[in-house]
């Protein structure tokens, strides 16, 4: 329970802190935003083979990426086939059908 005569709600109400002003600081920062302004188009001169190589990396992501879904395409209709012969080895209706595809048993 709060003490009516206690002085530190009032206290802190009426305080302020006021820092003093760095003189040097605007210039400081000044100096930092012109340091690096110049250090930029160094960076970009350090290493000019960036935009090639980036390139490079995209077109070869591309064709990985290409051959990864020829794969899956080939592995899902090799999928497929495998999953339509069992179904014909097993189902006795698509072993007397005409049109199924004929299938070799592997045991005579």
């Amino acid at each position: 329970m709060k003490d009516p005569r206690d002085p530190l709600p009032s206290t802190l109400q009426t305080w302020k802190h006021e820092p003093a002003p760095d003189a040097g600081f605007n210039d400081r920062v000044w100096a930092r935003i012109r340091s690096c302004e110049t250090t930029a188009p160094s960076i970009v001169l350090r290493f000019p083979g960036a935009l090639p190589l980036a390139a490079s990396l995209a077109v070869l992501l591309a064709a990985a990426a290409g051959t990864t879904t020829a794969f899956a395409l080939n592995r899902s209709q090799s999928t497929e086939r495998m999953a339509a012969a069992y179904a014909r080895s097993i189902d006795p209706i698509l072993m007397t059908d005409s049109r199924a595809v004929p299938h070799t048993h592997p045991h005579p």
